[in-house]
């Protein structure tokens, strides 16, 4: 029998950043649009960012959307904390060159305030995803002190250093995080708490270069086309079947593109393929238990 590869619908909800609508309902409607595919394709099995930045500081972390929230984790989804520090600042806050990631005075409270709220409210994130798959060990340190032990950041392959994103040598499948380092392994008998699901990758590079950007050589939905996400996803398939081991990866997907109906339709078409073709799909939470007892 072909070793599985559980997947996790990783959910980006930022907002078109060059078209927001200033209506909520225009955001709730493309929300509502992406629950359905998942309900409808994955089980309800997916875990959903909420957005933070210098635009949207707590937009999102107020009505209509906590009801919404509050209807995904029901359903059976969860929550990731997704601050957007660079891409979403405002013309006072736009840094020049370099990123608000490697700024753990400016990132430390932001993530101890948002994580709290949503504590408060019952809602508590499962996971966490940096902008840009920036990440950094001081921002690892404070989500382990506001309890959230998954990330969702990693693209395997990726290095763009001027934005934290240190991944070209990562692993292709989940691993728990080493201390020296976000992108490394934690080694046999090394303690480590931060489980890290990468987006899957098949391997390959468009130039001998590292890439900073995602393309269709990942599980990216509007990024590729629906051959090329198959194309991934069979070499996964194959990759765990060599190794005789399971593999957790994640696919991305962004709600922002939900009334296109080519990308929508193909997000649906390419959730349906991955679990004809020994896919599972799972939730954050779920994926590292299933690691812990392999």
């Amino acid at each position: 029998m072909t070793a599985k590869v559980y997947f996790v619908v990783n959910i980006d909800s930022d907002p078109d950043p060059e078209n927001t609508p200033p209506n909520n309902d225009a955001v709730m409607e493309k929300y509502r649009i992406t629950k359905e595919i998942l309900d409808d394709h994955a089980g309800g099995k997916g875990t959903i960012c909420i957005h933070t930045s210098p635009m949207y500081r707590d937009r999102f972390f107020r009505e209509p959307f906590m009801e919404f929230w509050k209807s995904w984790v029901d359903g059976g989804g969860e929550l990731t904390l997704h601050p957007e520090e660079d891409l979403y600042s405002t013309p006072e806050t736009r840094l020049e060159s370099g990123t608000y990631y490697n700024d753990i005075e400016h990132m430390d409270p932001i993530l101890r305030a948002q994580a709290r709220f949503m504590e408060d409210n019952n809602l508590p994130f499962a996971a966490y995803k940096g902008g840009y798959h920036g990440l950094t060990k001081n921002i690892v340190h404070v989500l382990k002190k506001i309890k959230i032990n998954i990330d969702l950041t990693c693209a395997p392959g990726i290095h763009w250093p001027e934005k934290a994103a240190h991944w070209a040598e990562a692993p292709l499948e989940a691993f728990y995080m080493s201390s020296e380092a976000c992108w490394k392994k934690a080694q046999k008998g090394e303690e480590s708490s931060m489980f890290e699901i990468p987006f899957g990758w098949d391997g390959q590079r468009r130039d001998a270069s590292p890439n900073r950007l995602l393309d269709e050589h990942y599980l990216v939905n509007e990024f590729s086309n629906y051959e090329a996400l198959c194309r991934v996803w069979d070499t996964i398939v194959d990759r765990a079947a060599k190794a005789d081991s399971p593999q957790i990866v994640s696919i991305l997907c962004h709600t922002y593109a939900m009334k296109d109906n080519e990308l929508s339709g193909r997000c649906a078409n390419i959730l349906d393929y991955m679990t004809r073709h020994e896919g599972v799909p799972v939730t954050a939470r779920e994926a590292k238990k299933i690691y812990d007892e392999m």
